[in-house]
Formats: C-alpha cells, structure tokens, sequence
C-alpha cells in the first residue's frame, strides 16, 4: 500500500528590515500561520537508472528548477535517488514578498526529513532551506527561512543568527496586494547604491537596527504605538531608497486614511504586499473601509497572538 503523507511551512511578513538585514542590520519578521504551502508526498521505488521524483504545483507540472531544487534538499540530506512523487498546494502570493520559496524550501526538506526519516533540527532546518533558496534569490540573508522553519517572531541577524520575540497581546494587521510583481534580486540592485552609499550607509544601517530594537520592544510591552512608529518610519526610509512604486505609495496613504495606524511594503518591494498596522478595537471598521477603497485589490486580515 502507498502511504501518502503531508508537510507544510508557512508564510511570513516582515516588520521591519527589509534590504538592511542583507547589509547586516537586525530585521524583525513573523511567521503567517494561515497562510500555508503543502506538500502531499508519496514514496515509490526508485533505481539507480531512473530515480523517480516527480513534482507538481497546483496540479501543473512544475519548472526543471524546482524538481533540481528537490533535488538538491535530498541530496543536503543525504538521501540518493528518491522516490517520491510530490504534489503540491499553496495559498501564500506568489512574488508578493510573503516567502514563498522560503515556504518550499522548508516543506521540500521537511518532507524528505519525514519520508526517509532524517532527524533535522529547526535551525539546521532554516540553514539548509536558505542554501536551498539561493537557486531563486542569489545571496539570500537567511531572514525569510529562519522566521519559516521557526514558525515564530524572530529578531535576526545574519551574523547572530534568529532569535524568538516576545509578544504580549493580540496585533491586528491587513496585507495588501498591490497587484504588481518585481523580482527580489532585481530590487536588491535597484536600491543597493542607497545601502552602500560610502557617507551613509553606516548611520543607514544603525537606524535600521534601533527601529528593529524599537519592534521588539513594542511587541513584548504590547503597545503599539511604538510598533506604528517604527513601521511608518521603516516606510519612509524604504521609499527613500526606491523600494515603493507609486502605486504602493498610493495604497500605503490610502491605509492610513481610512484608519491604519501605518502601513508599508514587506519583502523586497518593487510591487508586492503592503502591512497594515490596524488599531485593535477598529480593526474590523478599518479594514471594511478599506476593502470598499481597494476594489478588486485582494485585502488578508492577519492576526498575530501573543506567546506570553
């Protein structure tokens, strides 16, 4: 009998430190827990001949990159010739800066791990889903793949590594499509030179990490207007660098009119989702205002729990 067996990873959203992280300023990310890519994962006999692992996504078949992604999991595994027939859903955006190759990176060596029973430890995990990742973003910062496999809110670093944040209270929040795509390395470039400016970019980098200091601290005191802050100036230095479109700037003014208490882009930028911070007791009133305003724009509730 085939057993089929399923495995899944979550998206994420990023509060503060996009672009700095890669740089190395602190960034601040947390896991969507209802936002989910899976795996349905069937094992089949394979030989040395034709090794059998088939993939497909959403019932395609899916590109020669992602079958030599799962390739690769397997083998960082130490796992040869699998066979494995893999089917996969997902309901995270695609390119909307929500990790979703972090997403399946993570569910790929999660499901290798359980089928052919490999211990793997969440941060081993995290580390060798970021190698996998490479093969989409280049040089990745591993911020996306440890706040995924570690399914909490992380402070990370990449020379320290992630650690979990404290969070106190229930966080109302909005993500926002902004129906345009723009490809993470390309965006990387795009804003580099505002990064590596020679007069700058230290005191750059040093804001980022005292606004990462400052989400921290918001989150474990549960006051959010400190978290307002830090998310409406992250924004303001992310639009200087040229990560915001006019169009996201458009929806960013447009969540703070009808009642957010701020709100800017998450993930590489260039197009892609917008976080709304949304006041807890109007949280359902902002986000009716602003589902009347977006039209046919897809608006996701997002709703963060407290783990102490």
């Amino acid at each position: 009998m085939v057993i089929e067996r399923r495995f899944t990873a979550c998206a994420k959203t990023i509060l503060v430190g996009e672009h700095a992280v890669v740089y190395g300023a602190e960034a601040v990310a947390m896991p969507l827990h209802d936002m989910r890519l899976e795996l349905s994962v069937r094992q089949e006999s394979a030989n040395s001949q034709r090794p059998l692992l088939h993939m497909e996504l959403g019932g395609q078949p899916v590109s020669p990159q992602l079958v030599a992604t799962a390739q690769e999991a397997a083998r960082l595994l130490d796992i040869p010739n699998p066979g494995l027939k893999i089917a996969g859903t997902s309901s995270i955006l695609i390119g909307a800066g929500l990790g979703s190759s972090a997403a399946l990176c993570v569910a790929l060596l999660r499901a290798l791990a359980g089928v052919y029973g490999r211990e793997i430890s969440r941060p081993d995990l995290a580390r060798l889903a970021n190698r996998l990742e490479q093969a989409f973003h280049g040089t990745p910062s591993g911020l996306d793949t440890h706040v995924v496999a570690h399914e909490q809110v992380i402070r990370y670093t990449r020379q320290g590594g992630a650690k979990e944040v404290a969070v106190r209270g229930t966080w109302q929040f909005a993500l926002i499509d902004s129906g345009e795509r723009c490809a993470t390395h390309t965006m990387i470039e795009r804003v580099a030179p505002w990064f590596q400016n020679p007069s700058a970019s230290e005191q750059r980098l040093v804001r980022f990490t005292e606004l990462a200091e400052g989400a921290v601290q918001a989150l474990g005191s549960g006051d959010d207007k400190i978290l307002a802050n830090v998310m409406n100036d992250a924004s303001g230095l992310l639009s200087e660098a040229g990560a915001m479109t006019p169009v996201m700037a458009e929806l960013r003014d447009a969540a703070m009119a009808c009642g957010a208490l701020a709100a800017k882009l998450t993930g590489a930028g260039g197009g892609g989702c917008l976080l709304a911070l949304l006041p807890p007791e109007r949280a359902t009133e902002v986000c009716q205002n602003l589902d009347a305003h977006l039209g046919a724009r897809p608006l996701i509730p997002v709703t963060l729990k407290g783990n102490h």
